[in-house]
């Protein structure tokens, strides 16, 4: 009796097998079920007992149904599986699809939530710098009208107190300027007292005078000489230039202090080509002998303006041309000043100062017109002295033209009279 371990299966089919068998995983399915049928096999003949006359055991089988059932269930299976992957492929497409979709989406809600945020946190901004802007606006104006109030009430107390110094100061220079006139007033006095008593003789008074009081003495012996007896207010000492027979009389004036010389402005002289003189309301002609300026002379700064004229031949006195007589005290007339007719007033040297002129040296003076008319070049300041017959004393010499009615500086002709005595009365011919 054999056993079932030596069983030998046969297996016979109407049709050869491998012929269907198309692909390995086929084949493996075959493979398969051969295996499942020895395992059946095995265990049927394990449970029945042993026979004398076993025969070898010849097993049919028609695999062909069941390899076209493992086969179409095996292509169910790949369809499935292709059905699978395509929908997993479709299902991929779509949540990659919805993904982007999801993308743009939210990218659109952020671009769209930042430019919100952008917006609102610039208009919160914004807002904020405005009222940082007004608050600081309205502090910064408050703080620059603090400091204008206090500048204002600084200078308003600057201004008191420079008014106050100005009075306290006019008023000591005032008195100072009063103490010392009457105390040179009383000088004068004595010293004319002394010159009186020193001076009884003829002789012993022309030893003690200057070239120009002896002049003043022959002009009135020549007026007396030829008839004039009384002196009106009004200076016949005027006279204006030619310069190539053009008239110059708006730009300069002149003085005549002796019979062939005239006293002007030196800018005058400096500054255009005189070659004759019209006196007597522009009768008499006289020609240009000589100019004389003097030489210390400037423009700018305007110093030592002063200078002489010598005629060519001397005028004749008449009643209505003669020279006037040179201003010889060292002390300033207190009133009497004349100009062109015009009454002239000695002011304060303070009243002429400005940002030209920060100081008036000693040969000059600050004047004021009490009436308003316009001032020339070389045009004379007379004062009336009623002590001597030519009431006419030559004092000042104006430097500048003006019709400004206010204070201005003219030359003090007394400062120069060395240089005018040098040359219209020297030593030699007295």
């Amino acid at each position: 009796m054999r056993s079932a371990s030596y069983t030998i299966y046969k297996l016979r089919t109407a049709k050869p097998i491998w012929l269907k068998i198309e692909n390995c995983e086929k084949k493996m399915v075959f493979i398969a079920l051969i295996v499942a049928l020895l395992q059946a096999a095995s265990t049927e003949g394990s449970n029945q007992e042993p026979s004398l006359d076993d025969v070898p055991l010849s097993i049919y089988v028609d695999a062909s149904k069941e390899i076209d059932y493992f086969i179409s269930l095996a292509k169910s299976i790949d369809e499935k599986q292709r059905i699978l992957e395509e929908a997993l492929a479709r299902l991929s497409a779509e949540v990659k699809a919805t993904e982007e979709r999801w993308n743009e989406r939210m990218s659109v809600v952020v671009k769209a939530t930042e430019e919100r945020w952008n917006e609102r946190m610039s208009a919160v901004v914004k807002a904020t710098e405005e009222r940082w802007n007004e608050r600081l606006s309205a502090e910064v104006k408050e703080t620059q009208w603090l400091i204008e109030s206090k500048i204002f009430r600084m200078s308003v107390a600057v201004k008191a107190t420079e008014e106050r110094w100005n009075k306290r100061l006019s008023a000591e220079v005032k008195a100072t300027e009063e103490r010392w006139t009457e105390k040179m007033s009383i000088l004068e006095n004595k010293f004319k007292n002394l010159s009186n008593q020193l001076t009884k003789s003829p002789d012993i008074a022309t030893l003690h005078k200057r070239p120009a009081e002896l002049a003043c003495e022959k002009i009135t012996s020549k007026l007396q000489s030829i008839g004039v007896t009384s002196i009106t207010d009004v200076a016949v000492h005027l006279g204006a230039f030619t310069e190539g027979g053009f008239k110059l009389w708006e730009l300069c004036y002149f003085a005549l202090i002796d019979t062939r010389f005239v006293l002007t402005a030196a800018d005058c002289l400096s500054s255009h080509n005189v070659t004759t003189l019209e006196l007597n309301l522009y009768i008499v002609l006289k020609k240009v002998k000589a100019i004389h300026i003097h030489p210390e002379f400037s423009i700018n700064p305007a110093l030592n303006n002063i200078g002489l004229i010598e005629m060519n031949s001397e005028v004749e006195y008449t009643f209505d041309l003669y020279p006037a007589c040179m201003y010889t005290s060292a002390f300033n007339p207190k009133s009497g000043l004349m100009e062109r007719g015009t009454k002239v007033q000695i002011v304060a040297d303070s009243e002429c100062l400005n940002k030209h002129t920060t100081q008036l040296l000693p040969n000059q003076m600050c004047v004021k017109s009490l009436t308003h008319n316009c001032r020339q070049k070389g045009e004379p300041i007379f004062v009336l002295n009623e002590e001597t017959f030519s009431k006419h004393q030559l004092v000042g010499i104006i430097g500048k033209r003006s019709c400004i009615d206010e204070p201005y500086v003219i030359t003090n002709v007394f400062a120069y009279l060395d240089f005018i005595e040098s040359i219209v009365w020297p030593k030699k011919e007295n």
